[in-house]
């Protein structure tokens, strides 16, 4: 009996230590890690490509200066949002967001898809890209583990 109860212990504490395997699973599913991406420009919009955009629909975007507070992002969701996917890109034009050059901007896109959640339940996706503009190019910047 002693035995019993230790064995039930250790499994406890196993399980508490390292969390629900199943519950695992269902996150990863859920919280997939972001897709990144690269910034081009086309006249004078910015436009993130979009990789395999399928049915996906453009839910939420923030672009904010880079190393910018978190509580000061700015960001646009529906309804008021008026970009679309178009041939696998986001344009951005200058009446939606203004760039200045010579300054680093990362872009965050909430995307659904209800052909992926009518497969699998979970429809969200994450596309973020880091760029800086001069010289009328778009020059990608190298996203750092807490920008992710």
């Amino acid at each position: 009996m002693k035995m019993i109860i230790q064995l039930t212990i250790v499994l406890l504490a196993t399980l508490m230590l390292t969390g629900c395997p199943v519950m695992d699973r269902d996150l990863d599913k859920r919280y997939a890690p972001a897709d990144i991406s690269i910034i081009t420009l086309t006249g004078d919009e910015v436009c993130m490509a979009v990789p395999y955009p399928s049915d996906n629909q453009l839910r939420m975007i923030s672009i904010n200066p880079r190393g910018t507070d978190p509580k000061t992002w700015w960001y646009k969701s529906e309804p008021d949002l008026n970009l679309t996917i178009n041939q696998g890109q986001i344009c951005i034009p200058p009446s939606f967001y203004t760039f200045e050059p010579h300054r680093q901007y990362i872009i965050r896109t909430v995307m659904w898809s209800d052909k992926k959640y009518k497969q699998t339940q979970y429809g969200g996706r994450t596309v973020i890209a880091a760029f800086e503009i001069d010289n009328d190019h778009a020059w990608r910047v190298i996203l750092e583990e807490h920008e992710l």
